[in-house]
């Protein structure tokens, strides 16, 4: 015999325009970033995200209509999202912008979700653009900082801002992905000021 709940939750599920319910995105979108972590993109599928966020596949067709959105959105939310000091100083600010992302690299889920995005990247064109666009948005507060740096004085006028951000950036990333080697408060200090000191 059927329910007398039964008959307004399937009117309800099927209604045209039904409002997405944040609480079951929020679910499928944190399944999803632990699939992606722990299996890269190669183990990602709708199928293992449904299992990990007890959903079913329908309900996540609702909202991402394939594989390939989900998982473009997953590493779009998951990117380390680093706050603009503004400390008055531009080593200060940079200092602090590579310490902050070298946390959010080895104390978040993201560590081990970006280098599965970036080999994702390398033959996917959607995710390749997909990273571009929030590497861009993150690294513009470090532009941010150096720009700030050339109005107080602190560096020439002809300085540009995005080598600054790649000289900084560039060792920190080899050691992080590359090479292994230890990065502490110590290295990220030096390479700032290593930068800073050509720069001037």
């Amino acid at each position: 015999m059927r329910s007398v709940a039964e008959p307004p939750v399937t009117v309800a599920s099927r209604r045209p325009g039904r409002p997405r319910d944040a609480r079951v995105d929020e679910v499928i979108l944190a399944a999803a970033a632990s699939v992606l972590a722990e299996c890269g993109p190669q183990g990602f599928s709708v199928d293992a995200v449904a299992a990990r966020a007890g959903v079913g596949k329908a309900s996540i067709y609702r909202r991402w209509p394939s594989r390939n959105q989900l998982m473009l959105e997953t590493a779009h939310l998951a990117a380390p999202d680093i706050p603009d000091p503004d400390t008055g100083s531009v080593r200060e600010d940079l200092i602090q912008l590579t310490t902050g992302l070298l946390r959010k690299m080895h104390d978040t889920p993201t560590g081990a979700l970006l280098p599965a995005v970036m080999a994702e990247a390398a033959v996917n064109p959607e995710m390749r653009a997909t990273l571009g666009s929030f590497v861009r948005e993150r690294r513009g507060r470090a532009v941010t900082a150096v720009r700030r740096g050339i109005e107080r004085g602190e560096l020439p006028p002809g300085t540009d801002p995005d080598l600054v951000i790649d000289l900084v950036s560039g060792p920190v990333m080899v050691r992080l992905f590359l090479t292994h080697m230890p990065i502490d408060a110590d290295f990220v200090e030096r390479t700032v000021d290593t930068v800073l000191a050509g720069a001037t």
